[in-house]
């Protein structure tokens, strides 16, 4: 059977907008407000991720009565953007920052959760202030983003087309069977796969190209444990992020915690919306 080609559907108790940037671009964000908040969530997802990783928290928190702010950073394929506009480290960075602001957050105890890069973003912004949860999870922070040396000698002759007829290609039968274990967490592979399809290929090339390099270990001793806790979440079955990353992370930060919850897909299921009710009430 042929595999679906577009995301998850959005249950109707969310609503979906899209939140302006300064420079006018505009990201895609899915709100849920409850009868009588319980707790709030800021929800910042990795490079290119769908909400199909996040459904299960997504359905999950606003169950447990959760206000809930998921908002798609401006390479996804849902961000009302052009080719022209800035996708440069900074302004991603810049992008969180004013995301937390337009919603409000910033004079509110909340819980940020961020996967990936959407961990780096929120580590730089906790480290710098702008950004000041009360609790920040971070499912599989990277140290140093670096693109494989294939990826760079592709990137010159990179388009849609490019993309669609040779990268996507290689990335789907090559790349994904080596950094994903099948054995321990079908799912992943699934849905990584679903997002090369969706993905928007200049797009990914210029925030590849801006964060290639980038790392965030000078930062994380510059994160206040008394202002912020850090949870910083493993799958150390995951051969995409890798455990011992995380855990040098959690070491670095000031009063942060190192959870281990085995696989990805525990780490977007119910394991990590127990953890998230749980410190809530901390």
């Amino acid at each position: 059977m042929e595999a679906a080609k577009t995301d998850v559907e959005i249950p109707d108790k969310f609503a979906i907008n899209f939140l302006e940037m300064s420079d006018g671009v505009k990201l895609r964000h899915i709100r849920y407000d409850p009868p009588v908040s319980k707790g709030k969530l800021f929800l910042y997802p990795g490079m290119n991720t769908l909400v199909l990783s996040w459904i299960h928290v997504l359905n999950g928190m606003s169950e447990a009565g959760f206000s809930i702010d998921y908002v798609e950073s401006r390479e996804k394929y849902t961000a009302k953007i052009s080719n022209k506009d800035d996708f440069s480290k900074e302004r991603m960075i810049k992008d969180c920052e004013e995301s937390v602001a337009l919603l409000g957050l910033a004079e509110s105890d909340y819980i940020a959760l961020g996967s990936s890069l959407g961990a780096v973003t929120l580590l730089h912004c906790a480290a710098a202030k702008t950004v000041n949860p009360k609790h920040l999870v971070l499912v599989g922070p990277l140290i140093k983003i670096k693109m494989p040396f294939a990826f760079k000698l592709l990137f010159p002759f990179t388009n849609d087309w490019t993309y669609r007829k040779i990268g996507k290609v290689i990335m789907q039968k090559i790349v994904l069977k080596k950094y994903t274990n099948e054995d321990a967490d079908k799912e992943q592979k699934q849905k990584y796969m679903l997002a090369l399809e969706l993905a928007r290929a200049v797009r990914l090339k210029k925030t590849l190209s801006s964060w290639n390099g980038s790392v965030v270990t000078d930062d994380l001793s510059k994160i206040d444990g008394s202002i912020t806790k850090c949870y910083c979440i493993a799958a150390s079955q995951d051969k995409l992020h890798g455990a011992e990353t995380t855990k040098f992370i959690a070491d670095k930060i000031e009063n942060s915690e190192y959870v281990d919850l085995k696989t990805n897909t525990a780490a977007h299921r119910k394991p990590i919306i127990d953890l998230m009710v749980r410190i809530n009430g901390r």
